[in-house]
């Protein structure tokens, strides 16, 4: 074989090269694992140049002639909103098993922010993306799955389950279920504060309690109904601020996210309205905030860690298909029974039999 290299120096894929009387090129191909043809003599004076020079080949670099670099990414609409954390949980459980790394994005439900992340995890190669932050149209997805990235929704679907795979909470059944826990009650005039209507979720939530009012009490109120741009505790507050101030102000109000619910409690608090007393209230989604002592928010599990869960577990599948040269499967849309979590706010005591669909690990 060819000469020797001081040990001192990092050893390069050309050194490997000289000293087994190959290209680079060659070299590459033996360590990148593809599927190219080399002599079965080059590969043992290749295998035989890496055992004597101890060469560490760059992970990054191998991978990428692999066209795989064992990385996923995560789109998220607010890293603030504790959702989104128990979300995040689900995936990394999965992606850690399987031995992939994650990027986590942030949007902050902007739509030019959300293109932006998917864009910058691109140009990182990474192997997949789960999206839990989809205000994107179907063309925009359409394209990033036609670009051969792999694809799932995490708590986000769209109106086609052709595209891509979903994992979501019945959001129908448990904007259904809120609305008519409230009207159970005995309350007549339950009012909705609905979030960003390009998003889902939300919209199914919304609908779910305007056919349920019709249904049980025929078409509510116009004012009944309150929709904000995004889901924050300020803009709960406001929303709140608005049915309060109308001259009859609803007795309940099914709120589409927790987080907006929280920013319902504290207008309630500073205008002394009491809660269930004043305004029954329920949410939906059970962060972690509406089970403390002194809160006891009565909402709809959105089941967030076990979204993340099974769309992570979608996604290495996809992506381990891909590699292994498997046909795509057709896109599933998977979605989780919604559940009611009864506490307080809504004006049931903590020791209530539970309702129908009520899961006790609260």
């Amino acid at each position: 074989m060819g000469k020797r290299f001081p040990v001192e120096r990092r050893v390069t894929i050309g050194d490997v090269a000289e000293l087994a009387g190959v290209s680079k090129a060659t070299v590459s191909k033996v360590l990148g694992g593809g599927d190219y043809y080399v002599s079965q003599d080059a590969r043992q004076r290749i295998a035989a140049a890496v055992d004597e020079l101890d060469f560490q080949p760059n992970a990054i670099a191998r991978d990428l002639v692999r066209r795989r670099t064992q990385t996923v990414g995560m789109v998220v609409a607010s890293i603030a909103n504790p959702v989104y954390p128990e979300l995040m949980a689900g995936v990394d459980e999965v992606l850690g098993r399987n031995d992939f790394t994650v990027l986590f994005g942030s949007t902050e439900g902007r739509p030019e922010r959300e293109s932006d992340v998917v864009r910058s995890m691109r140009q990182r190669q990474v192997d997949g993306v789960v999206l839990a932050s989809v205000t994107m149209d179907h063309d925009e997805v359409e394209k990033l799955v036609g670009s051969g990235l792999d694809v799932v929704l995490a708590s986000r679907h769209l109106h086609r389950a052709d595209l891509v795979d979903a994992v979501v909470v019945d959001n129908v059944a448990g904007g259904r279920i809120a609305t008519e826990h409230l009207l159970d009650h005995g309350h007549e005039r339950v009012a909705h504060i609905a979030g960003p209507q390009n998003v889902m979720p939300f919209a199914e939530r919304r609908h779910a309690w305007w056919d349920t009012m019709v249904e049980r009490q025929g078409q509510p109120d116009a004012d009944l109904e309150v929709r904000v741009t995004e889901s924050t505790v300020d803009a709960g507050a406001d929303a709140a601020a608005r049915l309060l101030d109308l001259g009859t102000p609803p007795t309940a109000v099914f709120v589409s996210s927790d987080r907006l619910a929280v920013g319902v409690l504290e207008e309630c608090s500073r205008r002394g309205v009491a809660v269930p007393g004043g305004l029954a209230v329920v949410a939906f989604d059970n962060i972690w905030v509406g089970r403390m002592p002194g809160v006891r928010l009565t909402t709809v599990d959105s089941r967030a860690r076990e979204v993340g869960r099974l769309a992570a577990e979608r996604l290495v599948q996809r992506i381990t298909d891909r590699w292994e040269g498997r046909p795509a499967t057709a896109p599933s849309l998977t979605t989780l029974p919604a559940r009611l979590m009864a506490r307080a706010t809504c004006g049931c005591a903590d020791d209530r039999p539970p309702p129908t669909g009520y899961d006790p690990a609260h």
